[in-house]
This record gives structure tokens, sequence and C-alpha cells, in this order.
């Protein structure tokens, strides 16, 4: 399911509103780490990859169902790639 497709669905969790952009969402379910969190820290630390978000958080070392979730978060908050210096 694609982010816009969980923005048009009611929240499964505790906090209220719509699922995308709530903190408090849990997204990482087996080891309970939440949106706010994957979010931070892949803004802060200049997260790329999934292995990256793992290492940082711990979300999806568990049963790796978030995985796909976490891709999406990194496409949207990741830093831009810094440019190849130019040979020479």
């Amino acid at each position: 399911m694609s982010l816009p497709q969980l923005d048009d669905r009611a929240c499964p969790d505790p906090c209220a509103g719509p699922c995308s952009g709530c903190p408090d969402r849990i997204v990482c379910r087996c080891l309970k780490v939440t949106e706010g969190t994957i979010v931070e820290a892949i803004a802060t630390l200049g997260l790329r990859t999934v292995k990256e978000v793992r290492a940082a958080t711990g979300a999806g070392d568990g049963c790796t169902c978030c995985h796909q979730q976490i891709r999406a978060y990194l496409e949207v908050d990741a830093p831009a790639a810094a440019p190849l210096a130019a040979a020479g």
C-alpha cells in the first residue's frame, strides 16, 4: 500500500487523525518504533538506506514488514545525494 493510500484510511493506532504525518504512529510493530523516530533519524543523521535506518532506530529488525514503508520515508526525507566531484 502506498503512502497516499495510507492517508485515506482510518488510523489503527491510538493517535488522532490520518495515518500519514502522525509522529506517534507505530511503523515497526515488532520493535514499536514510531514514524517520528524514523523520520527524525533520516533527517538528522542523513540516513539513505533501510540498513542505515535499522542500525540507527532498530526499525525493520523484526519481521521486515515495515521495510517498504521505511523506503517510502527515505524517498521523501533522505538528503539528496552529493554531486560527484569532477575528475581531473
